[in-house]
């Protein structure tokens, strides 16, 4: 299997800085390329994400054999597992990578009805703003937008697709993951202590916009969460006594984490080169607390009224 490598003269990820007005709906926005002829690598479950592939071609495993084709633009929904992907290079790849609020207002679609596939731009955006958004690879290729040019220009086209959320459905997403970043293993009713909604109506906004019930949803944020603290170097020791108290027993945990990450623990801290510990450790995307980057609410605009 072919992995990347931190010291690899023959890739680069960079993450660009983050507009103030799209902060609140972003994880980041990254530039990656690569020479490698083919990578074959898993895929944490992880956020949304917007993405043009100018070069190269990016498949992935969704529940069969088959590897379904990304596409040169097109949106990975939310995940719920740890998916295989292979991508066939040299590859360029810009995307935005959108946080819970961020794919709830910019494609408005469920994520319990849409996760763990990839869905065509004009699906998600319309055919005006996916004609937009895939008509932007031949200008990369032909040089009237650089790296940076071309991210601006996809930031371009995902303002054209907000649609603010009402107020009440913005405070399920802060509180859900204010309540995911509370502890390794929250309490289910202190999130239903703090929701606007009736116990049922919050399972089912939770599912729409988290794509599991808060139950699952815990699950998947305590292995996630492991993970990432793991990846960092030292792990206080209430951190470590805390990781270990969460799960039944170390067959668990190793289980769990591989199941979310593609990785047991110690592949996660052994194959440094590797997606789930590009996206989960230190350098990542997201700080050492892997849900505060999705908690960036404060500046969003709701709609009026409620739902």
């Amino acid at each position: 299997m072919s992995r990347l490598q931190k010291d690899d003269p023959s890739h680069s990820l960079e993450y660009l800085d983050l507009p103030t007005d799209l902060a609140p709906y972003l994880n980041g926005i990254y530039v990656w390329r690569t020479a490698e002829t083919v990578i074959d690598d898993h895929i944490p479950a992880y956020s949304g994400q917007m993405v043009v592939i100018a070069q190269g071609r990016g498949r992935m495993q969704f529940g069969s054999t088959d590897l379904e084709d990304a596409g040169v633009a097109s949106f990975l929904a939310p995940m719920g597992e740890s998916r295989r992907i292979v991508v066939e290079g040299p590859a360029f790849v810009c995307g935005l990578s959108l946080n819970h609020l961020g794919w709830a207002t910019l494609t408005g679609l469920p994520v319990d009805e849409h996760q763990d596939r990839f869905l065509e731009p004009d699906y998600v955006l319309g055919e005006r703003l996916g004609d937009e958004l895939t008509a932007l690879i031949p200008r990369w290729h032909a040089g009237t937008l650089d790296d940076a040019g071309l991210a601006g220009a996809m930031c371009d086209v995902a303002r054209k697709a907000l649609t603010p959320l009402p107020s009440r459905q913005m405070a399920v997403i802060q509180r859900t993951v204010e309540w995911l970043a509370s502890s390794i293993r929250p309490d289910i009713n202190d999130l239903y202590a703090t929701l606007p909604y009736s116990k049922r109506q919050a399972q089912r906004l939770v599912a729409r916009f988290f794509g599991q019930s808060p139950v699952r949803l815990a699950r998947r944020f305590r292995a996630i969460r492991a993970a990432a603290h793991m990846l960092r170097p030292d792990i206080p020791e209430p951190i470590e006594t805390g990781i270990q108290a969460a799960f039944y027993d170390q067959a668990h945990m190793i289980k769990e984490i591989r199941y979310f990450t593609g990785l047991t623990p110690k592949g996660l801290q052994q194959n440094a080169g590797s997606f789930a510990n590009y996206l989960l450790g230190p350098d990542g995307l997201t700080p050492l607390d892997p849900f505060a980057a999705t908690a960036r609410t404060e500046n969003a605009t709701p709609r009026d009224g409620d739902d």
